[in-house]
Order: C-alpha cells, then sequence, then structure tokens
C-alpha cells in the first residue's frame, strides 16, 4: 500500500508540473493612450502634408488646426508647428481676395446690334435690398456710346454745380476734383468724366470715397472697397 500512494503522488505532482508548464503566455501589454493619440496625429499629419504639397490650403489649415488643437504634445503636432501659421497668413490673405472679388458683379446683355458690359459695385454700408440708401459705382461698356463710369442711386437722384465735379480720394490719399456730369434724361445718376483715366486709377487702387449731394438727403460719402475688380472680366481694350 505505501508503495501505491507513493505513485499515486508522484502522478499527481507530474500532472501539476504539466500544467504549470503548458499555459499560454500572458498577453503582451496594449498601446498606452499616449500611443494611441500619436498614431492618430500621425495619421492626420499625412493628410495635412498631401494638401499642402497639392497648395489646398484652407483644407490643410483645417487639419492643422485640428491637428494643433487635439493632438498638442504629440510629434505631429510639432511638425505641424512648423509649417502651419504660414499657411495660416496665405489662407487668410487668400480669403480675404474672394471677399473683395466678390463685391463685383459683372454682366453681358444684349443691346441693339451688339452687347452691353456691366462692372458694378455696391458702396460699403448700403443695404441690400433696393431702396433710397442704396448707391452702385458701374463701369458700363455700350455698343453705341461707347464707356462710361458713373453713380446710380435706386432712388432720388444726385444734385451738382453747374461746373460739375466729384471728390474722389484713392485708398485714403489726396482728395482729387473730377469732372462729372447729371444726365439730361432725368435718371438717378451721375456720370464721371474721364472714365477711362478712372477705370486705370480703380485697378491700381483699394478704396474710394467720393463726395456727393443727393436730391433728397443732402452731402453724403460713399466709400467702396475696389480692390478686386479684375482687369481680365472687364471688355477687352477698354480696361
Amino acid at each position: 500500500m505505501p508503495g501505491l500512494r507513493s505513485s499515486a503522488s508522484a502522478i499527481v505532482v507530474a500532472l501539476l508540473l504539466t500544467a504549470c508548464g503548458s499555459g499560454a503566455p500572458p498577453p503582451p501589454p496594449g498601446p498606452t493612450p499616449a500611443q494611441i493619440q500619436a498614431a492618430q496625429a500621425a495619421e492626420k499629419l499625412k493628410i495635412y502634408e498631401q494638401l499642402r504639397a497639392a497648395d489646398k490650403i484652407d483644407l490643410a489649415v483645417d487639419i492643422g488646426n485640428d491637428i494643433a488643437a487635439r493632438f498638442a504634445g504629440t510629434p505631429a503636432a510639432a511638425e505641424v508647428a512648423k509649417t502651419l501659421p504660414e499657411l495660416q497668413q496665405r489662407a487668410k490673405v487668400a480669403g480675404e481676395a474672394r471677399r473683395l472679388e466678390r463685391l463685383w458683379t459683372y454682366q453681358e446683355t444684349p443691346d441693339g446690334k451688339g452687347k452691353q458690359y456691366h462692372a458694378s459695385i455696391y458702396a460699403k454700408g448700403g443695404p441690400t435690398t433696393e431702396g433710397p440708401q442704396r448707391v452702385a459705382l458701374l463701369i458700363r461698356h455700350h455698343p453705341e456710346w461707347g464707356q462710361s463710369t458713373y453713380l446710380m442711386r435706386d432712388e432720388g437722384g444726385f444734385l451738382c454745380a453747374r461746373d460739375c465735379a466729384l471728390t474722389l480720394r484713392f485708398d485714403g490719399g489726396k482728395p482729387k476734383r473730377w469732372a462729372a456730369t447729371i444726365p439730361p434724361t432725368g435718371e438717378p445718376a451721375i456720370f464721371i468724366d474721364k472714365n477711362e483715366a478712372l477705370v486705370a486709377r480703380l485697378l491700381k487702387s483699394r478704396t474710394l470715397s467720393i463726395d456727393t449731394e443727393w436730391k433728397d438727403q443732402g452731402k453724403k460719402t460713399l466709400e467702396f472697397e475696389i480692390a478686386g475688380l479684375q482687369a481680365a472680366k472687364l471688355p477687352a481694350g477698354k480696361k
């Protein structure tokens, strides 16, 4: 009996040793939150660099801002910080240029034997709907009458002395007297003479102010953000 008990004990010990030796190794530790964040930022950095290389500035700036805000402290954020400020400035400049260009409207309409062209912009601060406060500066090329530049109100009209002239300031510079004409046909407009010289100045300037006198509201200074005028959209030979 002692021999049987010894054999049984040996078998139990052997089984225990086998069970311990055949156990699966513990799983490796998973990535830390910091490692996960760094990996996500690295993927976004790839997209940022692709957009930057393609000169898609606005989209690149959006991704860059996201990396800087959500993944601060990661290698990707440090890399983005090298180029993002310059891209942000370029995006700001491009956005302002687009805003100024959208202030101008260009139209082409049939008129008699040819086409009439208009480039127009509304004065700053005027209403977006029609009314006596709204004034536009127009550059018109007519197939019969040629080119003219004038101010047009929706309602009311302008006053001007017999020796009619308007005071213009380009980019806040010195005032210049510019000959003008009230149309005899009664439209609420005033034509600015030497219009080709005026258009040349418009294409070189960012802002224009014009001192005017209105029939119903007295003296008013009109301000225009003219920097977005595009020479390529004016009729050929009349720029």
